[in-house]
């Protein structure tokens, strides 16, 4: 059996079935019918992990917001799994994080495509700004000046560090400059957690608790510091409050887990044994393995 079809066998009964979480327990991810998608704007982005659309979505306090919809292919079925983990977990950590997510089920004829996404997606409210790519118009190599001014948006805001930590504990091997939003001095948010841990398509296998996994801002970090990461007896701080931002949201990430994860015990258990193995070790794992990172 498919991954695509262990988790998502029957979408109008599986929609169904999340549904109950917010009977039993604090409930962080919304689910959403069909009918609260009220408008679609546009398309704003075909990546690799998904098709994502601007729309307007009336989430469960009765507002409509302004809402990106994430469709992920069926050969990519983690991927609304890791968005989902990768908020729970960073709103425990208390990161800036657009202010509703949940997941949608998609109403027929949305893309001529639509038979190769999986039934459900992954969305998320609008936060306000622009990436850092849009404000410093970044091109590939990144230049000098364009470095500068990422820094300067960077260097100084206060959840800099925590942002290093969590991406290091979660394997989030992809907050690259389109995956921040800035809102002004201080005021950044962080959006797209498709790829944590690692990817939409991990293993058991991948999952490896002690490993150094790439981290984006990390290296951002050196390169503007001329190698140096003066950041890291702070970033090691910031990890050693994971273990209690897990054991806060375990319940729910339980619930998600065993909801996608059902037909994949061996999966599951690798995840659940990653996060609380690498958030009880991340002080000294961040003080051993950062200063080898290269540049």
């Amino acid at each position: 059996m498919s991954l695509e079809s262990t988790v998502f066998v029957g979408s109008q009964a599986g929609l169904e079935c999340f549904v109950c979480i917010g009977a039993i327990m604090k409930n962080n991810i919304e689910v959403l019918h069909q009918s609260r998608l009220a408008n679609v704007f546009n398309v704003v982005g075909e990546g690799k992990t998904a098709v994502t659309l601007l729309t307007s979505v009336i989430w469960n306090d009765g507002k409509p917001r302004r809402t990106y919809l994430k469709m992920f292919s069926k050969s990519l079925a983690l991927g609304v799994l890791n968005e989902i983990t990768g908020y729970l977990l960073g709103k425990s950590c208390d990161l800036p994080l657009p202010s509703h997510a949940g997941i949608i089920q998609l109403p027929g004829g949305l893309l001529k495509n639509q038979d190769e996404f999986l039934p459900v997606a992954f969305v998320i409210s609008e936060a306000p700004g622009r990436t850092p790519t849009t404000i410093c118009q970044i091109t590939d190599p990144i230049t000098h000046t364009q470095l500068d001014s990422v820094m300067n948006m960077i260097r100084d805001w206060p959840k800099l560090n925590d942002t290093v930590a969590f991406d290091d504990w979660t394997a989030n091997t992809d907050r690259n400059l389109q995956n921040i939003v800035v809102d002004g001095p201080g005021r950044i948010f962080l959006i797209d957690h498709s790829n944590l841990p690692i990817s939409p398509t991990w293993s058991a296998a991948d999952l490896d608790a002690g490993a150094e996994y790439r981290n984006v801002l990390a290296v951002i970090l050196k390169i503007g510091q001329n190698g140096t990461l003066p950041q890291k007896r702070a970033i090691a701080v910031a990890a050693s409050q994971h273990t209690d931002a897990y054991n806060g949201v375990f319940d729910e990430l339980k619930y998600w887990w065993d909801k996608f994860l059902s037909g994949d015990p061996s999966r599951r258990k690798a995840l659940e044994d990653f996060l609380r193995i690498r958030a009880d070790e991340g002080h000294n794992r961040i003080s051993s393995n950062f200063y080898l990172m290269a540049v």
